[in-house]
C-alpha cells in the first residue's frame, strides 16, 4: 500500500506571512490539525494545531506570522514511500503528520496519524489516483449522476414495491 493511496491531496497550506490567528481558525474551520506552509511553491515548514495553542498562550491577541512559529524542513515522505514506513516515520519522530512529496520534491498531499488509524480501523479506504475534483465537479456539472446512486435509488424502489 502506497502512501499516495491514502494521502489527503491537495493539502491545505498557508504561506509564511499568514497571521497565526487566521492560522487557527482555517483549521478549526476545515477540521484539520496540521498545515503545510509553503511559499514559493515549496514547502518550508509546517504548524500543528498545539503550536498554535502555544502561540495564543504566548503571544495573546499579537499579530505574529506562521513563519515565526512553525517547524522548518519538517520531515517528509515520498507519495511512493510504503504505507508502513510513513506510520514509522510517524512513530519514531513522535509526530502527527508527514507532508507527501512528489519526485519533483512538490506537495502533493499529507498523510496524518488519524489517516494511519482510520486505515487499521477500516475506516479509510484507497482513494482512486485519477478521481479529482475537478473531474467530479465536471460530472456534477453535466448533469450525470453516479451509477451507483441510481441503482441505489432502484434498489429502494425494488424493496419498496415488495414491501405492497
Amino acid at each position: 500500500m502506497k502512501v499516495s493511496q491514502y494521502m489527503t491531496r491537495p493539502a491545505i497550506t498557508i504561506d509564511p506571512q499568514t497571521d497565526f490567528h487566521r492560522a487557527f481558525d482555517l483549521m478549526h474551520a476545515r477540521r484539520i490539525h496540521h498545515l503545510p506552509i509553503v511559499e514559493g511553491g515549496r514547502l518550508v515548514g509546517l504548524v500543528a494545531e498545539r503550536d498554535l495553542l502555544l502561540a495564543a498562550a504566548n503571544f495573546g491577541s499579537a499579530e505574529v506570522p506562521v513563519g515565526d512559529i512553525m517547524r522548518g524542513s519538517p520531515i517528509c515522505v515520498s507519495a511512493n514511500a510504503q504505507l508502513k514506513d510513513a506510520a514509522r516515520l510517524l512513530v519514531t519522530n513522535h509526530i502527527g503528520s508527514l507532508p507527501v512529496l512528489n519526485s519533483a520534491k512538490s506537495l502533493v498531499g499529507i498523510i496524518t496519524e488519524t489517516d494511519i488509524f482510520k486505515i487499521a480501523a477500516g475506516m479509510l479506504h484507497a482513494r482512486p489516483a485519477g478521481r479529482t475534483a475537478a473531474k467530479k465537479a465536471a460530472r456534477r456539472s453535466a448533469g450525470k449522476k453516479p451509477a451507483r446512486t441510481r441503482a441505489r435509488k432502484t434498489a429502494v424502489s425494488r424493496r419498496a414495491a415488495k414491501k405492497k
